[in-house]
C-alpha cells in the first residue's frame, strides 16, 4: 500500500495489487484553504491507477462541508470518472446532511457506487466486482 497523502483532514492511499484507491475524510473542512493540496493529491493518486480501478471511501467521520468545499469534491469526482473508475464503495457518514452531499457528488459525476456499512464489507464487495 502506497500512502499518497495523509493529514488531519483526509488520507489517500493506493494498492497497485488491487488497482484500488483508499480515501478517508475526517471532520469538518471550514473552507478550501484548509486543504490546499487536496486537488493535487488526487491528481497524483489518479496518475497511479490503471483503467477500471476501484475506490473504497470511508466517510464515517465526515461532517457536512460548506458549498465551497463541495465544489472540490465535485472536481475530484469528475477526475475519477474521466480516469476510468469502475466502482466506488462508500462507508456513509453518520451526519445525515453529509450523506446527501456525498450522494449528490457521485450521482452528478455518474459514478457507480455502493453504500456499505463498514470497510471490511466494502473491501469484500469491491474484490468480487474487480
Amino acid at each position: 500500500m502506497l500512502s499518497i497523502a495523509r493529514n488531519q483532514f483526509y488520507e489517500i492511499a493506493y494498492s497497485a495489487e488491487k488497482n484500488r484507491l483508499y480515501f478517508r475524510i475526517d471532520g469538518y473542512w471550514k473552507s478550501p484553504e484548509v486543504v490546499p493540496s487536496y486537488i493535487s493529491d488526487w491528481k497524483k493518486a489518479l496518475e497511479l491507477t490503471k483503467p477500471s480501478f476501484t475506490l473504497l471511501a470511508d466517510f464515517r467521520n465526515m461532517v457536512t462541508h460548506p458549498s465551497s468545499v463541495k465544489f472540490l469534491h465535485q472536481e475530484v469526482a469528475e477526475g475519477l470518472a474521466k480516469s476510468g473508475i469502475s466502482n466506488l464503495a462508500e462507508v456513509s457518514p453518520s451526519d445525515k446532511i453529509a450523506v446527501l452531499q456525498t450522494g449528490s457528488v457521485t450521482k452528478d459525476a455518474k459514478i457507480s457506487h455502493i453504500k456499505v456499512t463498514d470497510i471490511v464489507l466494502g473491501e469484500h464487495i469491491l474484490d468480487r466486482l474487480s
